[in-house]
């Protein structure tokens, strides 16, 4: 009986050493401060996110090709919503970036046609050809963003977390950090989520 206690506790004292080391294998330290950037969506993620603003004003969104849900008629698309993906609190602060650009033949003007405006409706400004949202603490979390029609009109426009004009995010193991970097600095990085890209879009009709 002491012979057979003696292995049971030889064996798992072997088990801890081994699942201990796997630990210590799987934690990687270049991972510590990178983050995750997209797009907040209750169903699948994959799901695409579509917002229509008609001339009269008159708001309204829908997942994929579900029911229309009407939501204002302030001429003011309803939520976007970016959620930051982070399981820590720092002591800096992360800014991510996201991108409005029209849709295939669309040439609407940003601060013309439209505005990107925040939660409390106030203007969120493009400086080099992005807007930015801040993240205290690095600190997980959703905003939203909408758009506000100033004219009639009428086009399309997508909101990316990635850069359209860098094409199509590649999934490629010796492409995939560069391709989908949204942010970094000397602190952290943030990266976008293939599968958000090109997944959101306002049209004005």
């Amino acid at each position: 009986m002491r012979k057979l206690i003696y292995v049971f506790t030889t064996m798992l004292a072997m088990l801890c050493t081994v699942g201990c080391s796997d630990d210590a294998w799987t934690t990687d330290p270049a991972l510590e401060h990178v983050y995750y950037i997209g797009f907040y969506k209750t169903n699948v993620f994959s799901d695409a996110l579509n917002y229509e603003i008609a001339a009269d004003g008159t708001a309204r969104w829908r997942i994929n090709t579900g029911t229309w849900n009407v939501t204002g008629t302030d001429a003011t698309s309803s939520n976007i919503p970016f959620q930051f993906h982070s399981e820590r609190v720092r002591s800096y602060d992360a800014t991510t970036y996201f991108f409005v650009t029209n849709n295939g033949t669309s040439t609407l003007v940003a601060g013309t046609d439209y505005i990107v405006v925040n939660e409390s409706g106030n203007a969120i400004n493009m400086v080099d050809g992005k807007y930015s949202l801040l993240w205290p603490q690095a600190k997980k979390g959703i905003q939203n963003i909408r758009i506000k029609r100033l004219t009639t009109a009428k086009g399309a426009l997508k909101v990316n977390t990635l850069d359209p004009a860098n094409g199509t995010p590649s999934t490629a193991e010796d492409k995939y950090k560069e391709s989908t970097l949204n942010s970094k600095t000397g602190e952290y990085e943030v990266r976008g989520l293939t599968h958000d890209f090109n997944k959101v879009t306002v049209t004005l009709n």
